[in-house]
């Protein structure tokens, strides 16, 4: 089992009581909206960016429990491939016709060739430690044409030592392999033959998702004080997780953490 599906196996009910089932940033664009409406902000963000239209054949990568994937679904007839390696998240899931569950890496998935017509990673490709390895997985699945839609945090370029120390271990403590440069991303996506046709920086939007998660942290066992006990074992268990939060947050305002949106269309080739 890799290191990141141990996580949020392990941590599965923890984080849908903080979280629920959206294990993505908000955006705050009026700066007064709830978490959940923060959430919803960025999932019709990606949504519009993804563009479903019916009959189309989509991915969705690192699907978590498939909030997304319902989304979706809901105003176009189209078909879903959510791809997750939790087990934990694919229990959790809630099923639908048009939605195809696969508890799978998706460096190892068997989706034919050329079989889909656009692809969503939704902070998913910040868990895989080589972006040409995990964009030729994707290349190989799209039909040409298709459009791909990768939303996630990257880190800021020419850090320094503590910031790149800093960054380290916040990456250990999400099982992330390391956040690398936007640039990075930008640079491998061209030697694959997808060509971007939109960029925007969200980093200001997306960074209140910590201060959020914090607060939620702390409010949750006077909440729900039935989970006391599994708060305590998480943290002893993980002493750094709750540190964490503030922390991702310090790292947005110091402007080390950046938060992109970025479609790409995979080119033909010969």
């Amino acid at each position: 089992m890799s290191t990141n599906a141990k996580l949020y196996d392990g941590l599965d009910l923890l984080y849908r009581e903080l979280w629920g089932k959206t294990l993505h940033h908000g955006l705050w664009v009026k700066g007064n909206e709830s978490p959940l409406q923060a959430r919803n902000n960025l999932a019709q963000v990606c949504l519009t960016a993804l563009a479903p239209h019916k009959g189309e054949t989509i991915a969705d990568i690192g699907c978590g429990y498939g909030t997304f994937s319902h989304l979706i679904v809901k105003d176009s007839d189209c078909q879903v491939h959510s791809i997750t390696n939790s087990l934990a998240q694919i229990h959790a899931a809630t099923s639908h016709p048009n939605i195809t569950f696969h508890h799978t890496d998706w460096l190892d998935h068997s989706l034919p060739p050329r079989s889909l017509d656009k692809a969503i990673a939704l902070e998913s490709l910040s868990h895989f430690p080589n972006f040409d390895t995990f964009l030729s997985a994707t290349s190989k699945s799209l039909r040409p044409g298709a459009l791909f839609v990768i939303s996630d945090w990257y880190a800021t370029p020419h850090l320094s030592p503590i910031e790149q120390l800093l960054l380290r271990l916040l990456a250990k403590t999400g099982a992330i392999p390391h956040w690398r440069p936007i640039d990075h991303l930008l640079s491998a996506a061209s030697r694959h033959h997808f060509d971007l046709q939109f960029h925007q920086n969200f980093s200001s939007q997306a960074a209140p998702t910590w201060n959020a998660l914090f607060k939620s942290s702390c409010l949750l066992p006077l909440q729900k004080p039935k989970l006391i006990p599994l708060l305590s074992k998480t943290a002893l268990r993980r002493p750094s997780l709750l540190i964490s939060l503030p922390l991702l947050r310090l790292a947005y305002h110091l402007g080390i953490l950046e938060y992109h949106l970025c479609i790409f269309k995979k080119e033909p080739t010969i």
